[in-house]
């Protein structure tokens, strides 16, 4: 455990001294901030013409529309930052001295899987002070603003499991980042044909990101959709384990 934590520190280090993570994170934060605003302009110009807003609630209004794209701009935005996790060190030949090293595949998987995980979790945590300015000035649903940002907590993760086996698949981070979007793209799709002809509570259906993204968003907290993120994501972190095993046998 204590290698592991080493190793995030490290990959949070690695994020942090880089200019381009922080200029993604300033461009998703100032399109977020945006949105934002500008649903918070509706919703106090609804306000005031009609009074049926306050009704509504600004949770529904402005808290989930804003959160909701962030967990669409997630879908693109791991794979961007994940995609030199190992993929890199492999192109730069760093990624030898940790297996030279002694240290487990579990502890460079999970290591890097958390450090990558701190930084979307400081992304979530700027978005949520978005919503959060409103506390005090109108009626918030904190039952599902939580929710909704134990969803984007639970979805970061499962993506950056994703995005960490890419990487362990290639030395080339820009083919990493591709196979993670399509494997993010897939998710997402899976039961479109099944919703299109009207058939759900399926396998399929449950295959997919939207069907249990979508109730933790409405404020609906299930086991089943815990156990699903829990699941994908414990698949790929193993997955990304026997690939980095792969590659210390083959060296």
């Amino acid at each position: 455990m204590k290698t592991s934590l080493v190793i995030a520190g490290h990959e949070w280090r690695r994020l942090r001294v880089q200019a381009w993570p922080w200029l993604l994170l300033a461009a998703v934060l100032a399109l977020l901030a945006w949105l934002f605003l500008d649903r918070l302009d509706t919703y106090l110009r609804l306000q005031e013409s009609t009074g049926n807003a306050a009704h509504v609630g600004a949770t529904a209004q402005v808290a989930a529309p804003v959160l909701g794209w962030l967990a669409i701009l997630l879908i693109v935005l791991v794979p961007l930052l994940g995609s030199r996790a190992i993929a890199g060190e492999r192109r730069v030949h760093s990624l030898n001295l940790l297996l030279a090293a002694g240290i487990s595949d579990v502890a460079i998987v999970s290591g890097k899987w958390l450090g990558l995980c701190l930084w979307l979790l400081l992304l979530i945590a700027l978005t949520a002070l978005m919503p959060l300015s409103l506390f005090g000035t109108t009626e918030l649903d904190l039952g599902r603003l939580a929710a909704n940002l134990l969803a984007l907590v639970l979805q970061a993760a499962m993506l950056a499991a994703i995005a960490l086996y890419a990487s362990s698949l290639t030395a080339q981070p820009v083919l990493a980042a591709a196979v993670a979007l399509l494997i993010n793209l897939l998710l997402c799709v899976v039961d479109l044909g099944a919703r299109e002809a009207g058939v759900s509570n399926s396998l399929i259906n449950w295959l997919a990101l939207p069907s249990h993204f979508g109730p933790l968003s409405d404020g609906v907290v299930a086991s089943v959709d815990l156990v699903w993120f829990a699941l994908i994501s414990g698949i790929f972190l193993a997955l990304a384990t026997r690939q980095l095993a792969a590659l210390r046998g083959a060296d």
